[in-house]
């Protein structure tokens, strides 16, 4: 149950020292809290030091009233100070280790990703972290409570008669046991709880995502069916959960009444013996019905315990997983050259490329070209460390990339895809994303470059207009644009281009590749090419099979020599030739 308390400490930094000055807080107002209990206790002490019950006058009557009054403003006090330091610094930490955590996904390699772990990702973010944002603060507070309030039982109780507390004592001995046994069995169950919630996160995405498939293959009863047996799945786990702590919280509410009725018992039987006053056995009759209160609570608290414990731990193994740059230093590059030296990849146990060398000179225009799958975009990938090689190296300005950070690689980097991704923000701030600090007339130049401006003005918001989630009210080819556009911004020394024109229609192509040409001016570019027609005037183009480089030079030394690019070309041309 403490253990709760050292991880959000750990998890806490700088704050820990205002979360620890909460505890001491709520130790006094659980002190605080037991005025009331003094102020009977007073009342008894007066009764047993008086010759008679008459003696019993005004003043003390006053006298209690005012340890119950000081209780109360005690308690407010503290209450408030609690608030001030142990809540408002919940929030901070748990908003802090949200960036951290963006700022480690970003880290981490692409691989992680495509293994099925969005649901994870998005169970951290949106439920785990902002559970125990929610329920730390007052559970840590509420557990801090409960043992202040069973020392102070225990105080209470050897000082009045060491009788009665050993008979208090022995009942808590079997529920220690069964606390113990629900701490063993929620830790079981509330991991499991939070797999079922990853499962169904990751249902809930696929079919929100892929809900344009799903349609227009007619699958929407099947994908249907599949998330209703997750929501269901979920359901019964969260069931599951619960009954498991029926049970054992029913019995210890059975053990704290035995308990209850033994004191009872005995109080009454010490009473009637005489080796037990009559104000002690009123006072016992008072206290023991608070006595076991705060063993109650943790054994209600204890469900939520498991549940943060079970949280924090899929939070800190995401946290733990070791960060592709790792070992990486900040390198300020001056050129901007690529090489490959002897590069082989693998994704697990699917080799991609084999053993390839080439250079990309500064300033210069380097396509890829080959088959579907060959292995162009994985060396696009690899250039901006999205995976580390497993053999050879990449450089870029003679610097191994696995000497870097991360951060400082892609900053020289812009990267221009088929698949445009935009954000559910403005058009003004999806163009920033190139350069966080650009002013309003630099985006406005950036698009104009990236011939967007215009149907931007047309828009009733203008660069105001929220473009939904994926960019999802725009088409496909004012995405291609807006995209190009942030890329511009950026104005990194290094582009990475997948022939952004390859499956937009003409007109839009010819926008795209005005836009293409202000992007490109003074840049290192690496292009992935679709259409042979677009990368003739390339410095080198580089023709990749089955992960392997097989062909090397100019497109018009590549089309003099028999190979695969003639090929490629040669059945372009025929192409082109056909009429209707």
């Amino acid at each position: 149950m403490l253990n709760i308390i050292k991880r959000v400490l750990n998890i806490s930094g700088e704050q820990s020292k205002k979360i620890k000055i909460a505890f001491v807080f709520s130790f006094f107002e659980s002190v605080f809290a037991n005025f009331s209990i003094l102020a009977v206790f007073y009342i008894m002490f007066r009764i047993i030091h008086s010759s008679s019950y008459e003696k019993i006058n005004i003043n003390d009557i006053w006298m209690s009233g005012l340890i119950i009054v000081i209780g109360l403003i005690g308690q407010y006090i503290f209450k408030l100070l609690i608030y001030h330091f142990q809540s408002a610094s919940g929030y901070e930490v748990f908003n802090r280790e949200r960036i951290k955590l963006g700022n480690h996904l970003k880290r981490l390699p692409m691989g992680f990703f495509n293994e099925g772990n969005i649901g994870d990702i998005s169970a951290i973010i949106t439920s785990d972290l902002s559970f125990v944002e929610m329920y730390s603060m007052d559970n840590l507070d509420k557990v801090i409570n409960a043992f202040v309030g069973i020392v102070i039982g225990c105080i209470l109780l050897l000082i009045l008669d060491w009788r009665i507390a050993i008979i208090a004592t022995s009942v808590t001995i079997p529920v220690a046991f069964v606390l113990n046994k629900m701490q063993k069995t929620g830790k079981v169950y509330s991991q499991k709880r939070q797999d079922t919630q990853a499962n169904l996160i990751t249902a809930v995405l696929e079919y929100a995502q892929g809900m344009s498939v799903i349609k227009a293959f007619n699958m929407t009863g099947e994908k249907s069916k599949k998330t209703k047996e997750r929501f269901k799945e979920t359901r019964d786990r969260y069931i599951e959960f619960e009954k498991k702590f029926i049970y054992p919280n029913t019995l210890c509410d059975i053990y704290f009444s035995v308990g209850i009725g033994l004191i009872i018992f005995f109080s009454s039987y010490f009473y009637i013996h005489g080796s037990l006053s009559l104000p002690t056995l009123l006072f016992f009759l008072i206290f023991i019905f608070k006595l076991y209160i705060p063993l109650q609570a943790i054994g209600v608290l204890t469900g939520f315990i498991r549940i943060m414990d079970a949280s924090l731990d899929r939070f800190e193994r995401v946290q733990n997983l070791e960060v592709i740059d790792e070992n990486g230093k900040d390198i300020n590059l001056t050129e901007f050259d690529i090489e490959f030296k002897n590069v082989s990849f693998a994704y697990e146990d699917r080799n991609v490329l084999e053993n390839i060398s080439f250079k990309v000179p500064e300033n210069s225009m380097t396509a890829l070209v080959g088959a579907s799958g060959c292995g162009k975009t994985t060396i696009a990938n690899l250039i901006a460390r999205f995976w580390d090689v497993q053999k050879g190296q990449v450089l870029v300005g003679g610097v191994d990339i696995k000497n870097m950070t991360c951060d400082s690689l892609l900053k020289n980097i812009s990267m221009v895809f088929q698949k445009v991704y935009l954000f559910n923000d403005t058009i003004l701030n999806n163009i920033k994303f190139g350069k966080s600090d650009a002013t309003y007339e630099e985006v406005v130049e950036a698009a104009k470059k990236a011939r967007c401006h215009e149907f931007i003005m047309e828009l009733e918001e203008g660069y105001d207009t929220v473009v939904g989630e994926g960019g999802a009210t725009l088409s496909g080819g004012e995405k291609q644009r807006i995209s190009i556009a942030r890329a511009i911004l950026k104005d990194a020394p290094i582009v990475l281009l997948d022939e952004a024109t390859a499956s937009i229609d003409p007109d839009n192509e010819r926008h795209i590749q005005m836009a293409i040409d202000e992007l490109l001016r003074d840049k290192t570019l690496v292009v992935i090419a679709h259409r042979l027609s677009t990368i003739q005037s390339a410095d080198q183009i580089l023709v990749i099979n089955d992960g392997k480089l097989i062909q090397k030079g100019t497109h018009n030394e590549l089309i003099q020599e028999e190979g695969q690019y003639k090929d490629y070309w040669q059945r372009r041309m025929k192409i082109r030739s056909w009429t209707i």
